[in-house]
C-alpha cells in the first residue's frame, strides 16, 4: 500500500531560498531509490515560512528501508542545517483513496 511521508517545517526568511535549493538537491539524489515514487514541496501562501514536504513511497517498508540505510544520512545531508531547532514534524500516512479531479473518458 502506498504511503505519503509528510514533513512540516518552519524556515526563517533569510534561509528560505537556501532551504528550497537544499530540497531540490536532496530530491534529485533520492530520485530512483527503490520504492520512491515522487516528491513535492509546498509553501504556505499565507505564512511563507511554513513548508510541507510530501514524499510518496510504494510502501512504508520501502520508505523505512531507505530511512534506515547508511546512505540516507549522506543523501539528506543538505537538509540537515535547516532541521536544527526542532521546528519540524514528520508523519507517515497510508494512502486509503485517491480521487482524480479530471474524469477519465473510456
Amino acid at each position: 500500500m502506498p504511503v505519503r511521508v509528510m514533513v512540516t517545517a518552519t524556515i526563517e526568511e533569510q534561509h528560505r531560498e537556501a532551504f528550497e535549493e537544499a530540497y531540490r538537491q536532496v530530491t534529485s539524489v533520492v530520485r530512483g531509490t527503490p520504492g520512491h515514487l515522487r516528491d513535492e514541496m509546498l509553501r504556505d501562501a499565507e505564512q511563507p515560512g511554513r513548508y510541507i514536504l510530501l514524499a510518496e513511497w510504494e510502501s512504508e517498508e520501502a520508505f523505512r528501508s531507505w530511512e534506515d540505510a547508511p546512505s540516507h544520512r549522506e543523501m539528506a545531508a543538505p537538509m540537515f542545517p535547516y532541521w536544527s531547532g526542532g521546528g519540524i514534524e514528520r508523519h507517515i500516512y497510508d494512502v486509503r483513496a485517491r480521487l482524480d479531479s479530471v474524469p477519465s473518458h473510456t
